[in-house]
């Protein structure tokens, strides 16, 4: 589910939540609102909106740098290292008679290659014609492996803004299904149960463009507009099935970590209950607690691992194979051995294509797509952590103190306006 869906659901609680505890609002509640909100004037220390600056700014900025990390090296490069296959290079020469010389007496590592992978790198020529030659095959690291490499590749590619390439594609794609998802939700009706049905529905509907949207990003620069970019619907078939179980993933990893949570009694746990815990030195109590925060995380960490990945690394590659033959992918991406001889004409050929699609994902490949991430994640931790470090500085600079009377004198009045809204117009029906 996306942020969208989520801060919608939080908003419609809270509101509802507000309303229930407003018809209940007692006399003291209320005086100390009232106090709250003349805090600010009764201050007489006007906040000027330029002074917010200094903390505005940092906060900004790392939201900006983090979301563009995010794309460059979440889905730009992470999409490149899942479709990305291993290439090598052959150097023939004639074959000596005179014994080798090494420093060591041993040959060199990249020699030591498979009869038959050097006899089917020999030219045809070489082989009708007797020639005796000497193939090395020299296996090459996956450009995908460095951040550096990768991004040197994009620049290589497109200039310095290859990096974000395929985002309008993005946008559209992503406001288009924010958009029709969450109508389609709201005329169900269901609660979660609707947005999550509409979420798939959805993600099948516009699977043609999210493809447009990969092949944006992993395919060499087009003069074509998005929207030629377009695969014909009947050479989509096999699009059906890696979509369906990749949006379902997406919803697992939002709903079983929820599910989780509950299930573990989080939202029962109480300030009062950790801190009568600590107060009174229980460890086994804290370590219970402790383990009971840690399911989520870890249910999310798995879920992603385990379920969403492979999900992702399976669409992609599929998507991929669609690309046109005019089209080229900026990254070596061996086509025919995912396909192999599967025939895609009969019953039960997309599924084969769908298994083999992650199966033909190797481990190291899996290893290196994860490593991106863990690098991706580590990134955006540095730069929240730089970011909050700057806005505590100008917080500092602009006074604390001032700004705590600021944001309670608001909340305060926020509140009161409220209830007198409710009181007013009564509650909704």
């Amino acid at each position: 589910m996306s942020t969208v869906h989520v801060l919608g659901h939080v908003v419609r609680r809270g509101v509802m939540i507000a309303q229930n505890h407003i018809a209940g609002i007692s006399p003291e509640i209320m005086a100390r609102l009232q106090h709250d909100a003349e805090l600010y004037e009764k201050s007489g220390d006007e906040v000027n909106p330029l002074e917010f600056l200094p903390v505005l700014i940092p906060v900004l900025l790392s939201l900006v740098l983090v979301a563009s990390i995010r794309y460059t090296i979440g889905d730009v490069m992470g999409s490149l290292a899942m479709i990305e296959s291993p290439s090598s290079t052959a150097i023939m020469e004639p074959k000596s008679t005179d014994p080798p010389k090494y420093a060591d007496d041993a040959p060199p590592a990249y020699t030591d290659a498979p009869l038959a992978e050097k006899e089917s790198l020999i030219p045809a020529e070489a082989v009708a014609d007797d020639v005796d030659v000497e193939v090395t095959v020299i296996n090459h690291k996956p450009i995908t492996s460095k951040i550096v490499t990768t991004i040197g590749l994009l620049h290589r590619v497109g200039g310095f803004r290859a990096r974000w390439r395929g985002l309008g594609a993005s946008v559209l794609y992503h406001g288009l299904h924010g958009t029709f998802s969450n109508l389609l939700a709201e005329f169900m009706g269901f609660g979660l149960v609707g947005h999550f049905f509409s979420y798939i529905f959805v993600s099948l509907g516009l699977m043609r463009l999210h493809m447009v949207w990969t092949h944006s990003m992993i395919a060499e620069p087009s003069t074509k507009s998005l929207w030629r970019r377009i695969v014909p619907r009947k050479q989509c078939k096999a699009l059906l099935l890696p979509t369906l179980v990749f949006s379902v993933a997406q919803q697992a990893s939002f709903i079983l970590p929820i599910a989780v949570a509950f299930a573990v009694g989080l939202p029962d746990i109480k300030h009062e209950h950790l801190s009568h815990a600590a107060k009174h030195a229980d460890g086994g109590k804290m370590m219970l607690m402790g383990l009971r925060f840690l399911a989520v995380p870890a249910t999310a960490l798995f879920v992603g691992l385990a379920v969403l990945l492979p999900a992702a690394v399976t669409l992609t590659r599929i998507e991929a194979i669609l690309l046109p033959e005019d089209e080229q992918t900026i990254v070596p991406f061996d086509k025919a051995a995912i396909i192999g001889e599967i025939d895609m004409s009969v019953r039960g050929g997309s599924r084969s294509l769908f298994v083999h699609a992650w199966r033909s994902f190797d481990r190291s490949a899996r290893l290196r797509v994860v490593k991106l991430y863990a690098k991706m994640v580590m990134a955006q931790f540095t730069i929240v952590i730089v970011g909050l470090h700057f806005a505590l500085l100008g917080l500092f600079v602009m006074g604390g103190d001032r700004l705590v009377v600021f944001v309670k004198s608001a909340a305060a009045q926020i509140q009161l306006m409220a209830i007198e809204a409710h009181a007013q117009h009564g509650p909704p029906q």
